[in-house]
């Protein structure tokens, strides 16, 4: 199982590109680099990294890409299909098997929902964010538009994201503010690529299909 430590930031942390003399510079990095499907064709690199303070979790990632789309334009929208990076979380593993995903395109529109583990086979037991909830979410992207089609020069694109611990809480109905040696479970992926063979994880997910949401497979996120 893999294992992030979440460090804490000590000043303002800025959803942008640039992390010289910031507190992304003392953030550890990961590697969604786990192709557990892959058959042939490139690997494309995404890393990230995660950062917190009393108020809200904040993450990063960079993202090589050779078809940047993104299509999607409402909340809760299936992001997921367009070029994309997604969050999943348990920040209470030891009582509640619930987990949250976010989800966020190039263009930064996203998806925020809380669901049990079964959720996709009941459809029951999923609560999705509601508007104006979201409006205290921050995403900033390489992308700073509504849609985006693929150019033959694409390359790589970044999203920055500021998630207050008082939407989750709202969301989860958990009290969440997490301290040094708290631990959750997680796990990060590329989603909206052109194949199978291209989907990532960050801890590896041994089934034979693509399904990101596999609990069962989160790594361990410690609080810093």
């Amino acid at each position: 199982m893999q294992e992030y430590v979440v460090k804490r930031a000590d000043r303002p942390v800025p959803l942008s590109a640039n992390h010289e003399e910031t507190p992304w510079e003392r953030a550890n990095q990961f590697e969604v680099n786990s192709f557990s499907w892959h058959e042939s064709g490139p690997k494309p690199r995404t890393i990230g990294r995660v950062l917190y303070d009393a108020d809200a979790l904040y993450l990063w990632f960079d993202v090589e890409d050779h078809h940047i789309e993104a299509t999607v334009t409402e909340l809760n929208g299936p992001t997921y299909r367009d070029s994309s990076v997604e969050f999943f979380s348990r920040p209470d593993p030891e009582s509640n098997e619930k987990y949250f995903n976010f989800e966020a395109n190039c263009c930064g529109q996203f998806k925020l929902a809380w669901q049990g583990p079964g959720w996709q086979e009941r459809g029951i037991d999923r609560d999705l964010i509601s508007s104006d909830l979201a409006a205290s979410v921050a995403v900033e992207t390489s992308v700073p538009r509504e849609t985006r089609e693929p150019k033959h020069d694409d390359e790589s694109w970044w999203l920055a994201a500021e998630i207050p611990f008082s939407v989750l809480t709202e969301l989860t109905g958990i009290e969440l503010a997490p301290s040094k040696g708290t631990c959750w479970r997680g796990n990060f992926y590329r989603s909206g690529v052109q194949s199978d063979s291209q989907k990532a994880t960050w801890n590896r997910i041994e089934k034979s299909k693509p399904a990101y949401h596999s609990p069962e497979y989160f790594g361990r996120l410690r609080f810093n």
